[in-house]
């Protein structure tokens, strides 16, 4: 007990053990290590004894222990039970345990949250490039949220990275199918996957939403799809009116229970869970390489709003509740452009340019003229 001296990897440490009274004439152990000399291992107990004897030892807040490993293990169970995507969170918190697992959540700063990302984009992706500015984000969001919860359980006293500024990059995919490039996409794929991707060109509808319907939802009769609120990333009621062939490729599907799935892996039998695989296949082979079962969805909003649906109707079908997230699938090329122009010039057709500037008809304009020559000769 006191101060004493202890020899760690070769080099001498001091360090102090002491048992400090409380007021209630109970005791409570002190007791820190690797102190550079004895005079400040001394000075530490004289320290420690004179606060404890005033009573100010006991009003020390203890700075929290747990790692960000330990926060997530206590935040996981809760992901899974309340957010639908609780997988991608699982994907991304690997990423962030593989950097961070064993700090320690209260000694983060932005200094760490900087590294992390240089760490990160030395790392590559699953498609063999670099993360974007937008998954880093996304990973330092989710660090977020479980830091805010450890707040909320009490585990932290305050979230050390409340004040880490996101990237905020423009990560806008321009990617848009054709009914050319969509029927190259849809002859080169696997029988059961064809019908997936016909309802996600033809109707906007997200891969999850589209692999959980169940016969229940559909009313082939009246020719719509009708989601509730839980089967919807928006979480609110969506009826979706469908095309005359998605109609009849889902005539087609034997049917089942109520509750029965519309899409099943004929390997397995079940529902779809992950159609990457066969989706990379069928891309590969119609040999489109760079397009993502999202941009399919992205092409439904783009083509809708180019055939003069309104931009209201066409948030309406696909889901979006807010704007800025309706205008990063609504993409503008130039031919867009170039059409608009196209539309302004055949308005214009019939209108005399020289009386819209206020100028005289062009017959005045010859006839002054010839007034104008035969008086000077």
């Amino acid at each position: 007990m006191g101060v004493s001296k202890y020899v760690a990897r070769g080099k001498t440490w001091w360090r102090v053990d002491e048992w400090l009274a409380q007021l209630d004439s109970t005791f409570v152990r002190y007791r820190k290590k690797r102190i550079p000399t004895k005079e400040q291992a001394v000075a530490c107990s004289t320290k420690v004894k004179a606060e404890a004897f005033e009573g100010r030892f006991f009003d020390r807040v203890r700075t929290p222990t747990c790692t960000v490993a330990d926060l997530w293990s206590a935040y996981e169970p809760i992901a899974k039970r309340d957010n639908d995507a609780w997988q991608t969170d699982v994907g991304r918190a690997k990423h962030l345990l593989r950097h961070l697992a064993a700090d320690r959540a209260f000694s983060l700063t932005l200094k760490d949250i900087d590294a992390y990302r240089t760490g990160r984009l030395g790392e590559s992706t699953p498609r063999g490039t670099q993360p974007t500015a937008a998954t880093l984000d996304r990973e330092v969001e989710l660090l977020k949220r479980i830091l805010n919860y450890a707040v909320a359980c009490g585990k932290l006293p305050s979230n050390p990275v409340a004040n880490a500024r996101l990237l905020r990059k423009p990560n806008v995919r321009r990617v848009v199918l054709d009914e050319a490039a969509f029927q190259r996409l849809f002859d080169a794929s696997e029988e059961s996957l064809k019908p997936i991707l016909l309802v996600a060109f033809d109707t906007g509808m997200r891969q999850r939403e589209i692999l959980d319907l169940r016969w229940e939802q559909v009313d082939l009769r009246q020719g719509v799809i009708r989601l509730a609120p839980q089967d919807t990333k928006g979480e609110e009621s969506r009826l979706i009116v469908l095309t005359k062939r998605v109609r009849a490729v889902l005539e087609a599907l034997p049917r089942g229970l109520p509750t029965t799935p519309l899409f099943r892996n004929p390997r397995t039998g079940e529902a779809w869970q992950d159609i990457r695989k066969a989706f990379r296949r069928a891309r590969n082979a119609a040999r489109l390489d760079g397009v993502w079962f999202h941009d399919l969805r992205r092409s439904f909003v783009t083509r809708t709003r180019r055939l003069g649906v309104p931009e209201s109707v066409v948030m309406r079908m696909s889901g979006h509740r807010t704007r800025a997230v309706f205008d990063r699938y609504n993409i503008v090329s130039e031919d867009d452009l170039r059409d608009a122009v196209a539309r302004i010039e055949a308005e214009n057709l019939g209108h005399d340019l020289d009386t819209v500037c206020g100028n005289p008809p062009k017959s005045e304009k010859r006839h002054d003229l010839t007034t104008r020559d035969a008086s000077a000769f």
